[in-house]
């Protein structure tokens, strides 16, 4: 089996736009470009990185042309796009196992369980309210800090 991790659209948006830890994500991006790690994730992440950038335009912290770059650069990191059948079905029971408010999140949860792997985020609020029950999920915040 290919070595994979999932990541959602709050790290990868940070390979498009700075944001508090985008030198973590950065590093990690050329940590796994090292060791062979495919980055993938559900369709959805096209959707909220498309809706990330946009919103920057809408309060006025970029340009459209700076955010329609952004997109870009985040896809250019190759990320494979996973839409498995019946994994909405595992959407909904994680999503309900977690008590959370909307299934968006639990759309990359599941495909990291589908795949065992870990899933990968810049949410530190998703983070803590999953990590005791699923340790496979990743902060940002806590890979090593480059000096």
């Amino acid at each position: 089996m290919r070595n994979v991790a999932v990541i959602d659209a709050s790290l990868a948006a940070m390979w498009g736009m700075q944001e508090f830890h985008t030198n973590r994500a950065l590093a990690l991006a050329d940590h796994w470009a090292q060791d062979s790690v495919q980055p993938i994730a559900p369709c959805l992440i096209l959707a909220e990185l498309t809706n990330a950038f946009y919103r920057r335009v809408v309060r006025g912290e970029a340009d459209l042309s700076t955010a329609i770059a952004a997109l870009k650069v985040v896809l250019a990191f190759g990320i494979e796009i996973h839409e498995e059948p019946g994994i909405h079905t595992l959407v909904m029971k994680l999503s309900h196992q977690l008590k959370r408010p909307n299934t968006y999140d639990c759309q990359y949860l599941a495909l990291a369980e589908t795949y065992h792997c870990p899933l990968w985020t810049g949410d530190e609020r998703f983070y803590n309210s999953v990590i005791k029950t699923f340790p496979r999920v990743c902060w940002i915040g806590n890979y090593p800090t480059i000096s």
